[in-house]
């Protein structure tokens, strides 16, 4: 201990000693007249000799810059460039008795040529500012052979990619990523960012997103999303390039599939395939949000996983980590460009997805001295297969409009196969009820979509007129099979279930959606914006009851038989105003809504419902800082207005209420984002504030049998309050030593109504969850990266009937990567995750520790062996605690545990110049 004590101490003290040796050369820049400070150029040192990058760094909004850890006694070069300046270069040598240039006031004068005309290759500096765009000149950031796009990103200064491969620029999202500004399989960046290699980038540009920004003009610019475009290589753009891979493992675990790309200078095709039975997903997110109209029927909750799964409503769609997935997928993509700029994109995509799933879940329900506990047993298979057909067009018109027309097709078929059984007892009355229940279900959909955008920027600045014209058609055909048995102890009874209910569900829309910006002045623009959408929804269900003496669902059960026609007209208008001067801008709107609803049912008397509101909205933005108080209207879902009883499960039967109003929300938000560049610092703040009107609840009634009976009612009192901020410091101490540091805390605090057998309370909800981040890189040869997070949560109520519930969660994780000796790259990831309320006999701890080892070889790496292994010490289970309203919930899902896998990787490349592969293997 003691010797590694002192070898630490002399490590770190020879790593200051070089730090401090360092020398550094600052200076101010100003246009030639030496009045105007010329912000966010690029200051980049070279070596003299060969021109590589020593490092660079950007002046600040006053023109200052400051670039440290420079070399002493090497002849160096800077390089200052601006958009719109003429390029500013100077040779100098540091020694130790003068290791500080002062370059004083830099003048630059104004550039008649474009910067690369100017520029020899090796002098491109790495990051531009061009406008509205940043430019990364991709060739500045060293990265492996086998790097990805995301790798290349990793490497941006303010650009993360966290684990789900999720990217965010300055704490905005990036909504979609282009290759040569087309799309690439859709608008998921993932496809391109976990698919492309880096080395064949050029540049990468990241911009606003003027879509998002047409469609909602009165977004926060910290709430708009950015586009990332890939420019490719020259000589890639008349090139074939992809990858082959295939894996067998241990326990029968397998995984193959190949990805291939042809460029040939307008055009661009690209095919994929893949399967495998090792957890991932054989869906985007994209293609699911538009099967059964999850956008919008609504969501009332979405999982992703680290593993890239997801989930809505409780339906996992696969490599969620739950269960065991057999998933497989192919696809082709083609973009073609046209004279004049104009744009067209086809493609289509088969994906499928098996799912085998286990789960127990215990939960504990507290009323005052009672305590009902509820343990279920379930498992089930589920098949789903999704065929997607979309295109793409956009007619450049002329400089100033352009018309865009994106139809998409999806057709979707699912089968389902769960059995349950439950076991229900209170400490009164330790037997309540138990149950045996199978569900068979199949349901098969179609939607079409389609957007028509029309933009157009007018000669005066300022003045733009946006069309858009969204049709969303969509049809669901679902049988489910209901088989049960309940037996009831307290009153001694049997019941038996035994029936087919079909779900027939269709949802149609057509939004018209307008906005003109006119300026009135130098400092104000009345903006107009007007929607008119007309809908017409019909959910219909009918119960057969099984006819044993003809052997078929024949007889129609009224009481569980209903449907709902709702079909009506939303429109608003808003009007505002935008005042900016310098850094500081207001914008004040007044929006007038008007929805008129129309309920039919089969059976109910026919509801119409009609609302007028008037809704004030207020943008103010001050340099970084951000503040937003508006109003929106939420409307109930399908299910939730179904006058009809679901008693698919006997044990908890749902109702649905016609009579439910619109939620009316009031939203407050105040935040600011800010990357400090000279010092490699960002930090956001947020704060987010919601209170609630007609918000909509389920009201719980349980009887004697343990039986419960829910029920949607609107109730007020309903509020949440969220504080959110993350810093992160990078250090970098030379090309070869970077260090990163990041904190971070999610906090909300929530009231909302808990409705239990006719008694109303207050369920005040707290969730604190701070987080801890550190990584280390030396020379991309070692890497560690280490992160840690406590969760709490709280329950409270204003009834004393009912306890207070608090719940901990411990998650920590460690990744440790060294690419040494060459060609070789070895990998490890333990993920560790304790819950120390879980309930007795199940894992409070989880240990989950991947490990694999690579070997490139063949010219330029194309190959690739990698033999790696899935939870090493084979404990990975999945358990989650909840804590919702009265109850806490415990679940325990059967996931992959240990397996061995070896994987071959064949990267193909038919260019001029080398490009690289890929060390991970294909997901999104």
């Amino acid at each position: 201990m003691r010797k590694l004590t002192v070898l630490s101490f002399l490590f770190f003290s020879s790593l200051m000693m070089a730090i401090a040796q360092k020398g550094q050369v600052s200076g101010s820049l100003t246009d030639s007249t030496g009045k105007k400070s010329i912000a966010y150029a690029t200051i980049t040192v070279f070596q003299a000799t060969d021109t590589s990058i020593v490092t660079y760094r950007l002046s600040d909004d006053q023109g200052r810059f400051k670039v440290p850890g420079l070399p002493m006694d090497r002849v160096l070069r800077v390089v200052i460039t601006a958009t719109g300046y003429e390029v500013w270069r100077k040779e100098f040598t540091l020694h130790t008795d003068s290791a500080q240039l002062d370059l004083g006031k830099v003048r630059m004068n104004i550039q008649l040529k474009e910067l690369d005309e100017v520029l020899v290759i090796a002098e491109r500096p790495p990051v531009v500012f061009r406008k509205d765009t940043i430019e990364f000149n991709a060739n500045a950031f060293k990265t492996l052979p086998s790097a990805l796009v995301e790798d290349l990103l990793r490497k941006f200064p303010g650009v993360e990619v966290d684990a789900d491969g999720n990217i965010t620029v300055n704490g905005r999202k990036a909504n979609r990523m282009l290759v040569d500004s087309k799309e690439f399989f859709g608008t998921d960046p993932k496809v391109a960012s976990r698919n492309l290699p880096a080395n064949i980038i050029d540049k990468v540009q990241i911009t606003d997103d003027k879509e998002q920004m047409d469609r909602n003009p009165d977004l926060p610019l910290s709430e708009t999303g950015v586009v990332i475009n890939l420019k490719l290589k020259k000589s890639i753009k008349k090139g074939l390039f992809g990858k082959l891979y295939g894996g067998t493992g241990t326990d029968s675990r397998y995984e193959t599939g190949g990805i291939l790309n042809m460029f040939r200078d307008t055009l661009q095709v690209s095919l994929l395939g893949f399967t495998n039975n090792i957890n991932r997903t054989a869906f985007s997110i994209d293609d699911v949000m538009r099967i059964g109209g999850f956008s919008r029927m609504g969501i009332n909750s979405m999982s992703i996983s680290t593993d890239g799964g997801f989930s809505f409503n409780d339906i996992n769609f696969g490599g969620m980590g739950q269960g065991i997935s057999k998933a497989l997928g192919a696809g082709v993509n083609a973009n073609t460009v046209f004279k004049g700029g104009s744009t067209m994109s086809l493609q289509y995509f088969f994906g499928q997805n098996n799912n085998r799933v286990g789960q127990k879940t215990n939960i504990d329900q507290f009323f005052g001295d009672t305590t009902l506990n509820i343990f279920t047993n379930a498992t089930g298979t589920t098949r789903d297969n999704s065929h997607r057909i979309a295109g793409s067009l956009k007619w450049i018109i002329d400089s100033l409009s352009d018309l865009t027309f994106r139809p998409s097709l999806v057709l979707t078929d699912s089968r389902s196969d769960r059995t349950q059984t439950s076991v229900s007892g209170s400490n009164f009355e330790p037997q309540l009820n138990e149950s045996g229940n199978r569900q068979r279900a199949k349901t098969d959909g179609i939607s079409y979509s389609q957007e028509l955008g029309y933009s157009r920027r007018f000669k005066k600045k300022g003045r733009t007129l946006f069309a858009n014209f969204n049709l969303n058609l969509a049809s669901n055909d679902g049988n489910q099979y209901n088989d049960a048995e309940n037996i009831f102890y307290k009153i001694p009874s049997t019941t038996l279930l035994n029936q087919l209910r079909n779900q027939d569900q269709v949802t149609n829309s057509g939004r018209l959606f307008i906005s003109y910006a006119e300026p009135l002045s130098k400092v104000l623009t009345l903006n107009i914006y007007e929607s008119v959408e007309m809908f017409k929804n019909k959910e219909a269900i009918t119960t057969y009851d099984f006819d044993t003496q003809t052997g078929d669902y024949t007889t129609v059960n009224q009481d569980f038989t209903n449907s709902i026609d709702r079909s009506g007209i939303r429109t608003y208008t808003t009007v505002g105003l935008n005042a900016k001067i310098k850094q500081f801008s207001i914008t004040p709107q007044l929006s007038f809504r008007v929805l008129n609803i129309r309920n039919r049912f089969m059976k109910n008397n026919p509801i119409d419902q009609n609302f007028v509101n008037i809704f004030p909205l207020l943008v103010i933005r001050f340099r970084s800082l951000n503040l937003n108080y508006g109003m929106q209207l939420s409307e109930p879902n399908a299910t939730d207005l179904q006058p009809v009883t679901n008693n698919t499960n006997p044990l908890y039967i749902t109702l649905g209420n016609p009579a439910l109003k619109p939620a009316i929300s009031h939203n407050f938000s105040i935040g600011s984002f800010k990357y400090i560049v000279k010092s490699g610092l960002n930090y956001n703040i947020n704060f987010n504030g919601m209170v609630q009107r007609n918000s909509i609840v389920r009201g719980r009634l349980i009887d004697e049998n343990g039986v419960q009976t829910s029920l949607p009612v609107n109730v007020n009192g309903v509020w949440r309050a969220t504080f959110s901020t993350s810093v992160r410091k990078q250090y970098k101490f030379s090309q070869l030593w970077k260090f990163s540091l990041g904190v971070n805390t999610y906090t909300t605090l929530s009231n909302t109504q808990l409705i239990l057998n006719n008694r109303q309370t207050a369920v005040r909800n707290w969730n604190v969850n701070p987080g801890i981040n550190w990584s280390f890189n030396w020379a991309d040869k070692v890497e560690l990266n280490q992160r840690y997070s406590p969760s709490w949560t709280k329950n409270t109520y204003e009834d004393k009937l009912y306890t207070g519930v608090s719940v901990w969660r411990h998650t920590a994780a460690t990744e440790f990567v060294v690419r040494l000796p060459k060609h070789w790259v070895w990998e490890s990831t333990i993920n560790y995750v304790y819950n120390p309320q879980v309930a007795p006999g199940l894992q409070k701890s989880v240990w989950l520790w991947n490990a694999g080892v690579n070997y490139l070889f063949l010219k330029d790496d194309r190959g690739q062996v990698k033999l790696s292994v899935y939870d090493l010490l084979d404990q990975n289970t999945s358990i989650f605690r909840t804590v919702r309203e009265n109850y806490v919930q415990d679940q325990e899902t059967v996931i992959l545990q240990r397996y061995f896998l070896l994987t071959f990787t064949y990267n193909i490349r038919n260019f001029g110049a080398k490009v690289g592969g890929s060390n991970r293997l294909l997901m999104f």
